[in-house]
């Protein structure tokens, strides 16, 4: 909390607090990865976790960034990467450290927030709870979150996707969108989000275990994962 931050000032000003945090990211915790494609809710599981009393490290919160192309539409300013190490190493250090935490499957960088190397490594050592959920519940997903989002930004945002997401279907989404047919343009949009997601979990030679979430609620999901993750812990204890 604010307590650890003000004797790091204390004893020794803002070079010392720096010492402190990057030290603190080679400290290990016991991590959860939560995993699964666009779409999956997998934020507001993790909101609804950390209100049944689960330890949540939301990197997506702190780096102000969704982590997509589209990440930072409706959000304010990212932090400077410094901000956003220092935010990391206060929660971790606050954490209690014979209880899991639970952490979103991210890539290294968030928007212009770098994960740090030594963190990221944790992360990419850990269990993966993987979420899995209907293609048309993604979608309906993706349509609440960027529904209010500015027409405009969506479209620069599918522009910077063009490379990956070829000529044409990029002219289809964007014509999409200015129709404002936002679930048809997410449509197109999704498989290119999931050729990316699915190289980036299969490079880890880690646990990946798929949990079916299809039609529960975030309060539910949250249920079933926590139920999933204490009979890891007892095995992996046992």
């Amino acid at each position: 909390g604010r307590g650890g931050l003000q004797v790091s000032v204390l004893e020794g000003g803002y070079k010392a607090f720096r010492r402190w945090v990057l030290s603190s990211f080679e400290v290990p915790r016991p991590i959860l990865i939560l995993g699964g494609m666009t779409g999956t809710g997998k934020t507001a599981i993790l909101n609804e976790l950390a209100a049944q009393g689960s330890q949540v490290l939301d990197l997506e919160n702190l780096a102000s960034h969704r982590g997509s192309s589209y990440g930072s539409l409706g959000l304010p300013p990212q932090p400077s990467n410094e901000q956003f190490e220092n935010l990391i190493a206060m929660q971790w250090m606050a954490f209690d450290a014979t209880k899991p935490v639970w952490i979103e499957a991210e890539s290294k960088r968030i928007g212009i927030c770098r994960i740090p190397e030594p963190f990221f490594q944790q992360m990419d050592r850990s269990p993966v709870l993987e979420v899995n959920r209907s293609r048309a519940e993604r979608l309906a997903a993706l349509v609440e979150v960027y529904g209010t989002a500015d027409r405009q930004e969506l479209i620069i945002a599918t522009e910077r996707i063009r490379k990956r997401l070829g000529g044409l279907r990029t002219q289809q989404a964007i014509e999409l969108l200015q129709q404002d047919q936002l679930a048809a343009a997410f449509d197109i949009i999704l498989d290119y989000y999931d050729k990316t997601y699915t190289y980036d979990l299969h490079r880890r030679n880690v646990s990946i275990y798929p949990i079916d979430l299809i039609g529960y609620s975030p309060a539910e999901s949250a249920q079933v994962l926590l139920e999933k993750a204490n009979r890891l812990y007892e095995r992996s204890s046992a």
